[in-house]
């Protein structure tokens, strides 16, 4: 399958055991879809050796995107609070690949990296050392961006 040739991989995987375990019938958010996703979300994340969560944001309904596919953490090493193997502008870079229009600001804290507000109401994207924070839709080329970030500032190699 070409999209596991990416490290973006992990979500792919993710998606794929969702979908399996998920009743076809998405429309409705329920406490037992909840507990499914994030079930997947830990068996996977365990697998490939960080956390994921799905975040259901306060008023959330089910929408045209499936469930997984928006509001995703990948936590590598909560509490790191430098990029290893890249650059703050380098990540600043790329996160502009995604969006030209997005804004910037900075995370606090002492921390490196960006939350970048997507233009358009798209979403955001917290991009920290230890992990990301996708508020936003996961499309191609946020999986794109992934595929560098992981290897490049999280080390994350596919096996």
């Amino acid at each position: 399958m070409e999209a596991f040739r990416f490290l973006s991989w992990i979500i792919h995987e993710y998606w794929e055991e969702l979908n399996k375990q998920l009743p076809s019938d998405q429309s409705k958010l329920s406490f037992r879809t909840f507990t499914i996703a994030n079930e997947v979300a830990a068996r996977v994340g365990r697998r490939w050796g960080l956390t994921i969560q799905v975040n259901f944001p306060a008023g959330m309904a089910a929408g045209s995107v499936p469930i997984g596919h928006e509001n995703l953490s990948l936590l590598v090493e909560t509490g790191r609070r430098k990029f290893q193997g890249v650059s703050e502008d380098e990540v600043k870079k790329h996160l502009e690949s995604l969006d030209e229009r997005a804004r910037f600001e900075s995370p606090g804290h002492g921390y490196d990296g960006y939350r970048a507000i997507l233009s358009g109401g798209k979403g955001r994207i917290d991009c920290l050392p230890g992990g990301i924070h996708l508020w936003c839709v996961i499309t191609p080329s946020v999986l794109e961006f992934l595929d560098w970030l992981f290897e490049g500032a999280y080390g994350i190699r596919h096996r």
